[in-house]
């Protein structure tokens, strides 16, 4: 019998042990949610708030530069090498790095020009050539918004590690969340995936559920916006670059004396267009004029018309050299 009673007192011990290291551990999980979640929410907010905006950047700008964007609809377009030539006229010293057709009937050409280190689009009239007005790359307002995304803006390099350092957390902040949330022993919807709502009295039952069953069935899609959006990140985007650019590399081929074929250069061609992240820091192809035929811009865009049916397409150039086409 005392054995017995030994055993049983030692038992409820035990389980009294494992009741305190739990409850200690969610005490914990609690402080750490919580402080991540006070230092961490008004730049979470921010975030939010800034790529919200930009997502509408099409919109928006369209609307900020419309008598850029937009012109009288005319009877017949002069062709790209003339709209380039009038540029030229009026920028003699510019180097002409890009350009964007018009793509719609009342829509202008953009012709991109660098000017002393600047960035700089021309807006032309397809239809006569006349230049409608410049735009400085870096004073569009979407540049400034991105810049204020990015913490580049108000914090430099710093900046942009605080951004990510804050995503990071975010994350910390789901998964201690999930931990927290966890039903253990409760068994009813309410509560774990519906909330409990009565609007007569807010107690804090109402708060929490509105809290955590909100942010358990919306925690997938933050993850996987999280993680796409530190691809573009100093730290984690770096590493994440070393892993996928040696997967992805560049056009040279199956056989290995084909890269031989394919010219490099050494700008990397986001300093250039918007391209899908995995392309961002691959080299510009560079074409090279020895024993090669060189063509009109007129003759390209045919071309490219022939191979897709969008609506939209980007000519780049490369020390006033044509280097690639996109269209989208």
């Amino acid at each position: 019998m005392e054995l017995e009673r030994i055993d049983a007192v030692a038992k409820d011990s035990k389980a009294f042990t494992d009741k305190q290291t739990k409850a200690s551990l969610y005490k914990t999980v609690w402080r750490w949610h919580f402080y991540a979640g006070i230092f961490f929410a008004p730049l979470i907010i921010f975030l939010s708030i800034t790529g919200g905006i930009y997502l509408f950047k099409p919109q928006i700008e369209n609307y900020m530069y419309h008598d850029l964007y937009y012109v009288q609809q005319g009877q017949h377009k002069i062709s790209s090498t003339e709209q380039i030539h009038e540029v030229k006229k009026n920028y003699p010293h510019a180097k002409i790095t890009g350009f964007t057709p018009s793509f719609a009937p009342d829509r202008s050409s953009e012709v991109e020009i660098m000017v002393n280190g600047e960035s700089i689009s021309v807006f032309v009239n397809p239809y006569n050539g006349d230049i409608i007005g410049k735009l400085n790359e870096n004073a569009r307002f979407m540049a400034w918004v991105k810049d204020l995304h990015n913490g580049e803006l108000w914090g430099g390099t710093i900046g942009n590690w605080l951004v990510e350092l804050s995503a990071c957390w975010f994350i910390i902040l789901i998964i201690t969340g999930v931990y927290l949330w966890w039903p253990r022993n409760r068994k009813s919807l309410f509560g774990t995936l519906i909330p409990r709502i009565n609007l007569s009295k807010r107690n804090r039952t109402f708060w929490r559920d509105m809290h955590a069953v909100t942010a358990i069935w919306l925690s997938l899609f933050i993850v996987v916006q999280l993680f796409s959006g530190l691809m573009w990140s100093g730290v984690w985007g770096s590493m994440a670059h070393r892993i996928v650019d040696p997967i992805s590399g560049n056009p040279e081929g199956d056989q290995p004396w084909e890269k031989y074929a394919f010219p490099k250069s050494t700008i990397p061609t986001k300093e250039i267009a918007d391209v899908p992240w995995a392309a961002e820091n691959l080299p510009v192809p560079e074409s090279s004029p020895k024993g090669m035929k060189t063509i009109s811009v007129d003759k390209v865009m045919q071309i490219a018309e022939k191979t897709t049916s969008n609506r939209d397409m980007e000519l780049h150039f490369l020390m006033e050299k044509p280097v690639y086409i996109r269209s989208f």
